[in-house]
């Protein structure tokens, strides 16, 4: 299409604005020939960072895979990092996490400048390649988030709505390549009578936890936005509480994701979850949110729960694990440890959750933390946790720290 001319008969010039739409319709359209070919995962990705770097005019680019089983965002690939970081790194999946908060809310998070954003924690990587403004995006299909686009600048502010756009498109490029890939490898799959009817028992179960995980994104989303609030009104007590709720949320979530791998796997019904396995990536979750401050350890027996015990069960790990990282170490102890162990006996069909650690301790009479005085609340909703399992708990002081523990039937 030819120019309009000027007076003098020349083609106006291209604003930088122009200029940059067309890279990026470009960009688009050689990428969305690129993800119908038949390429391997990792190639296709490691194109589509790149192509991510040079549209957005920065550095470091990666996209991160969402792991159901450890609760954490792995980097998959990536441009510009430093060598240990594509295939090892992980980032949160927590709504603290600037990746986590788009995976969990399924929209676009930009963040001007990270540094000492009252929302947001910052990871050792970014600060060691002084990333200060971020851009997330969840990569999604099938009611499945499979992971976060992101684009990282050193220079605060570097992002505008027009990338915010792009990163989205190029999302939704590859959510279509991931999910034709998928769909050929179900096809070839299901090749039986009794392989399509469980794949539909699959649809079925995802189109149900894609409605939940929907209501969860936008009680998180809520949350975020009141926390932001009671930041803006210096009320750092009620901010702290709304970002505990969060994390209560975020262990809903992650039961839903364990509930939709026991279907895929042909293990049960479609109403049990695999407890041991939904544990491990909360406790996953939890370490990265704790940034450190506590070490889990865990020994975890394998068992099935319906859906609603594994999810008591997974509030109760939360709210003992949080209380210790906490109130049990004193202020500016760093490294202690926590103990997380699931006993699982089948002959008597019951079970048991222990955690404990070895800081200063608190009383055996529940209600009387000698935390702080906001360990009773967390006690109190312990309380109704063990009821809704049909259980009992235990508190012991040893020499050293807390050990609790909670024995519930194995009940389907």
């Amino acid at each position: 299409m030819a120019k309009e001319a000027s007076p003098g008969g020349k083609p106006e010039p291209s604003s930088p604005g122009a200029r940059r739409l067309r890279m990026h319709q470009r960009i688009l359209r050689d990428f969305g020939r690129i993800a119908l070919e038949d390429l391997e995962v990792r190639p296709l990705l490691q194109r589509a960072v790149a192509q991510i770097a040079r549209a957005t005019g920065v550095r470091h680019t990666k996209v991160m895979r969402y792991r159901v089983d450890q609760g954490d965002l792995l980097v998959e690939a990536g441009v510009g990092w430093q060598p240990g970081v594509v295939g090892k790194a992980r980032f949160g999946s927590d709504p603290a996490s600037p990746s986590g908060r788009a995976l969990q809310t399924g929209q676009a998070v930009l963040i001007d400048d990270i540094r000492g954003h009252s929302e947001f924690r910052d990871h050792p990587v970014m600060v060691e390649h002084g990333i200060v403004c971020l851009l997330n995006v969840p990569v999604t299909f099938d009611g499945v988030n499979w992971g976060v686009l992101e684009a990282d600048s050193d220079e605060p502010g570097h992002f505008d709505e027009s990338d915010i756009e792009f990163l989205e498109a190029m999302a939704a490029l590859i959510a279509g390549a991931l999910q034709r890939r998928e769909a050929v490898e179900r096809g070839e799959i299901a090749a039986s009578e009794a392989a399509v009817r469980t794949e539909r028992g699959v649809v079925l179960l995802r189109e149900l936890q894609h409605r939940s995980k929907n209501n969860l994104s936008l009680v998180v989303a809520m949350l975020a936005r009141e926390r932001r609030a009671a930041n803006a009104e210096q009320d750092a007590r009620g901010a702290a509480r709304l970002e505990r709720l969060m994390q209560r949320v975020t262990a809903i979530a992650l039961a839903q994701d364990r509930l939709s791998v026991v279907e895929a796997g042909g293990r049960g019904d479609g109403t049990g979850t695999d407890l041991a396995g939904y544990l491990r990536a909360l406790l996953g979750s939890l370490e990265l949110s704790l940034e450190g401050k506590v070490v889990i350890e865990s020994v975890l027996d394998e068992c099935v729960l319906p859906f609603d015990k594994a999810v008591a069960v997974g509030l109760a790990t939360n709210e003992l694990v949080t209380n210790a990282a906490k109130y049990a170490y004193p202020d500016g102890q760093e490294g202690g440890a926590v103990r997380v162990t699931l006993v699982a006996d089948e002959a008597r069909a019951e079970a048991a959750l222990s955690v404990a650690d070895e800081g200063r301790g608190m009383s055996a009479v529940p209600g009387k933390a000698r935390y702080s005085e906001g360990g009773g609340q967390g006690l109190e909703l312990l309380g109704q946790l063990v009821r809704q399992l049909g259980g009992e708990v235990e508190f012991e002081t040893p020499e050293r720290g807390t050990s609790i523990t909670i024995r519930f039937p194995l009940v389907m």
